[in-house]
């Protein structure tokens, strides 16, 4: 065997088909890897993987048709077939030839992301999977390609055959597509030929042990009819003969069936346990949240996808199957809209978009949008014409498919969910007022928000767990003022959210916190030193208190920061012990209140003091507890804030809610960052490398090829 693969290699080598068929590759790979990798630059090979993917149908069969055909043509295959070397390693010997012929160019395209990695990030582990996954595919075409170029004796012929059956082979989804949206037997039977299925789920980062299994089935199943093809020209006519061809026949026929059942049987093993995660945001495993509410589920719940075979998300779907997987509690089932348009009638009046999901739990039902399924942000430009903002461009930056699903699943599995009345009417910040991002948080945690106005209710409603107030402008009446207060002396509890204005006449607002040991200090804080963003003096980095509630935000080396823009300042009366204070944020020593922001030193105090700027405090009314939670910026619950300071803004008002409705937040699955940004790379290093591999590595493999093919001729 190693004297036949030593002999193909050389021979690809001293001829041009070798050098043209890398050399070909390798410029078109080249262009794709210019034009994704560096000028748009994204930092998956996949992209340049797939751009070549039809060079690489095209080529193949043009390396192969000379495997076997040539040999007939040239009736050389009579010196193979009488050498005292067994057939299946001269097909083998063949076959390893062809491949190492491809491994050169997967090679070279695996250096491509280096000359990335000199301007920023790159999936080293992704990008490897998709290399291998890329050369499983071309193992796999490259023995389809040798088997039929047995079946030939003309070469012509064996690359044409070849590339059609290739390119079928890679039309498959879009034929069954065609024969069925929904999919049935017969398209069940057609995916069974699917050259791509595997690759796709290489190129999104998943390691699949049916995807390697399946290449290698096609593998061996190809070497092996190659073997039986060239064996039966062997045989005699005779009864002998027969004999021999029927052994043969039924050897081959019980290693396929042997090789199909193996398949069958692996596919029928659940995907957590055949499939690995090798993504850098683990996007396809379920997170150590999600199982611990899943193990935690008493009732069963169902998880209906409303897509359509053709139309289904992969990632969604994937997320929904490990839940099925996981838990003997969670049922998953597609349900094609197309076949059944009115399924979600059961469940909500609007008809969902569809890959949308039902999450349904006995009586109890949640639909989640398939846009809520990924976090996404957008640049806006404003129209004068229109007097409006306008999108202009949005960026996918996270996965929340399972956050969102494990948050309906809490929902519709619990009997009751905390409920948090807003109160409105004194020009309260607004939740669709860059507010999205925490109002989606909050619904993941089951939290329901219903905006209230004192003016119309009595009391505050009894099922409130808590009350938010968040940043009134104007003041609050004496009846307003006395049905808060009469709630927090019946044991509720607040959050309260103080905003900066230049008036400081709110002065019933203000008046609710006193029986906390709290007052509002006037005039806008400012900080001195280091302790403040962007340059801005009130733009406050205030000090984290270690305490349970900034656990996970709070850092001894002060390495994580709360963003809090335009602060107010609370002054605790700490000697009165009745209603303990835990500050949570504060201010330096050397911060002051600027109490008119146009600099006038004659109304202005500027003795330092230090100000706590976010506090936990609790009274004690009767026989009940009263918990209140305050923070002076309405800014730093905004998303665009909140940004900046890697979430830590909004996840400190979380724990502060959770502590005030006697909740957790396990069931708050973090968003999945898609954290690999796009490569800017310098213009001349663009030319300079596309030079390289473009022009000097295509066309120096072809000048080199020139030179054996002629220095060959010439001996």
């Amino acid at each position: 065997m190693r004297a036949i693969y030593k002999k193909e290699l050389r021979g690809f080598f001293t001829s041009m088909l070798g050098w043209l068929f890398v050399a070909a590759n390798l410029f078109f790979a080249g262009w794709y890897f210019r034009f994704y990798g560096m000028i748009s630059g994204l930092p998956y090979i996949n992209y340049v993987l797939n751009g070549i993917m039809l060079i690489v149908l095209f080529s193949i069969p043009v390396l192969t048709m000379r495997s076997f055909a040539e040999e007939m043509r040239q009736k050389t295959d009579q010196l193979l077939y009488t050498a005292p070397v067994a057939i299946w390693k001269i097909v083998l010997g063949k076959y390893l030839a062809l491949l190492t012929v491809y491994a050169v160019v997967v090679a070279i395209i695996g250096i491509y992301p280096v000359f990335q990695m000199f301007y920023g990030e790159v999936p080293i582990g992704e990008n490897n999977l998709a290399l291998v996954g890329f050369f499983l595919f071309g193992a796999a075409c490259i023995a389809i390609g040798m088997l039929i170029s047995c079946l030939t004796e003309n070469q012509i012929i064996a690359a044409v055959l070849s590339f059609f059956s290739l390119l079928v082979g890679i039309m498959v989804p879009g034929i069954c597509n065609l024969i069925s949206v929904t999919g049935n037997m017969l398209t069940r039977i057609l995916s069974a030929f699917d050259l791509t299925w595997s690759l796709n789920n290489f190129f999104k980062g998943t390691l699949s042990l049916p995807g390697i299994l399946y290449y290698l089935s096609i593998i061996a199943i190809a070497l092996v009819l190659a073997i039986f093809v060239i064996d039966k020209r062997r045989w005699n006519v005779g009864s002998k003969g027969v004999v021999s061809a029927i052994a043969s026949i039924s050897s081959v026929a019980v290693l396929i069936i042997v090789i199909i059942a193996v398949n069958v049987a692996v596919n029928m093993i659940p995907e957590s346990s055949t499939t690995r995660d090798i993504t850098y945001n683990k996007v396809y495993s379920l997170s150590d949240e999600s199982k611990k509410i899943l193990d935690e589920l008493e009732t069963h719940v169902y998880l209906y996808l409303l897509a359509d075979t053709n139309t289904k998300d992969d990632v969604v779907e994937n997320t929904l199957k490990s839940m099925d997987d996981y838990s003997r509690k969670v049922t998953y089932q597609m349900v094609s809209p197309t076949e059944n348009p009115y399924f979600y009638s059961a469940y909500t009046e609007a008809n969902p978009t569809d890959n949308s999901i039902i999450v349904v739990c006995g009586d109890k039902s949640k639909v989640i949008n398939y846009y809520d399924c990924y976090e996404t942000t957008y640049e806006y430009e404003y129209d004068a014409d229109a007097a409006q903002y306008v999108v202009t461009s949005y960026k996918v930056t996270g996965y929340d498919g399972e956050g969102r699903v494990i948050g309906a699943l809490r929902n519709v599995s619990r009997n009751q969910n905390p409920k948090v009345y807003c109160i409105t009417g004194h020009n309260e910040m607004q939740f669709d007022n860059g507010l999205s991002g925490l109002e989606a948080k909050l619904e993941k945690m089951n939290i329901e928000l219903e905006t209230i106005n004192l003016l119309t209710y009595d009391t505050i409603p009894a099922d409130a767990s808590s009350v938010f107030i968040l940043g009134p402008l104007k003041d609050y009446s004496d009846s307003e003022k006395s049905k808060i207060v009469s709630y927090l002396r019946n044991g509720g509890n607040a959050m309260f959210i103080v905003a900066y204005s230049d008036s400081d006449e709110l002065t019933n607002f203000y008046s609710i916190l006193e029986p906390y040991n709290i007052s509002i200090h006037p005039g806008l804080v400012m900080e001195q030193g280091t302790s403040f963003y962007n340059s801005q003096q009130y733009y406050l980095l205030p000090e984290i208190m270690d305490t349970d509630l900034t656990k996970g935000i709070y850092s001894y080396m002060r390495n994580d920061y709360v963003y809090m823009p335009y602060c107010k300042g609370m002054l605790i009366n700490e000697a009165n012990a009745d209603a303990p204070v835990q500050i949570l944020l504060r201010t330096t020593e050397n911060a002051y209140a600027l109490t008119d922001i146009t600099g006038n030193t004659e109304v202005n105090d500027y003795d330092t003091a230090s100000y706590a700027l976010g506090v936990m405090a609790e009274k004690q009314y009767s026989d009940r507890v009263s918990k209140i939670a305050v923070f002076t910026s309405d800014y730093f619950l905004m998303d665009e804030v909140d940004s900046a300071a890697n979430g830590n803004n909004q996840q400190l008002f979380i724990n502060c809610l959770n502590e005030l409705n006697g909740t957790t937040d396990d069931s708050l699955v973090p968003v999945k960052k898609y954290g690999y940004d796009t490569i800017l790379i310098n213009e001349l290093f663009i030319n300079i490398i596309s030079l390289i591999i473009i022009v000097f590595i295509p066309f120096g493999l072809i000048f080199a090829g020139i030179y054996f093919w002629y220095s060959r001729r010439t001996a």
